[in-house]
């Protein structure tokens, strides 16, 4: 199985690309195998017809597996649209570790810098990050605040600002943590793919638009 490490400033997390930890054990040879079949027919007809036009029975004949192999791999096509992101996903975590550990940057400026970078990362992802979120519904669907992928966004959001904090770049009236969570809501899949893909606002619009919303921070 894949696997990405994801940090955050408080500790240190290995998981899988579902979030979950990682099993110790290794995978069976036939598991392996059909996980990359799956994965790779999936990267393909998603890139020629769409991610939200491709059946999870299309996806299975593809990758040569029966449907009850498909399922017990990946139970939906959100799940599968994980795994396609566990790369760039682990990229984006990467470089994002590596701008907080950068010196002559404040925290409001590192804050900056992340909003923007987390706008291009769902543009560029925005077909798997979309075609994956449109199969949940109900306490599915608002369970993805509860996952890891977003726990670590707002860990990084409001590690910043508390560091702005402590230096008085920012006071300290603020509720720190319910600003950390705000800040991180334009970039709810379902809004960001209206402003996207229907309003057709520019990346550059949106990511100045997010970034005037933090406390502190000054935007071009």
């Amino acid at each position: 199985m894949d696997r990405a490490e994801i940090t955050n400033v408080e500790g240190r997390w290995n998981l899988d690309h579902l979030g979950h930890g990682t099993s110790p054990g290794p995978e069976r040879k036939d598991a392996v195998r059909n996980r990359r079949a799956i994965v790779e027919a999936a990267r393909t007809l998603f890139d020629e017809r769409g991610v939200t036009r491709v059946t999870m029975e299309q996806v299975a004949k593809a990758a040569g597996v029966g449907k009850g192999t498909l399922y017990r791999r990946f139970p939906n096509k959100g799940l599968l649209c994980q795994a396609l992101l566990d790369t760039p996903t682990r990229t984006f975590q990467e470089e994002t570790m590596r701008l907080l550990g950068e010196s002559g940057m404040g925290p409001l400026d590192k804050l900056d810098v992340f909003l923007d970078r987390l706008v291009w990362f769902t543009e560029e992802n925005l077909d798997l990050l979309y075609g994956g979120n449109e199969p949940l519904c109900g306490a599915d669907r608002i369970s993805r605040y509860a996952h890891p992928a977003f726990d670590w966004r707002r860990w990084t959001v409001l590690s910043l600002l508390r560091e702005a904090e402590r230096t008085g770049e920012l006071g300290d009236d603020l509720d720190l943590e319910y600003v950390a969570a705000a800040l991180l809501t334009p970039l709810d899949l379902d809004f960001y793919y209206y402003q996207r893909r229907v309003k057709e606002l520019p990346v550059e619009r949106i990511s100045a638009g997010l970034r005037s919303l933090a406390p502190g921070v000054q935007t071009d």
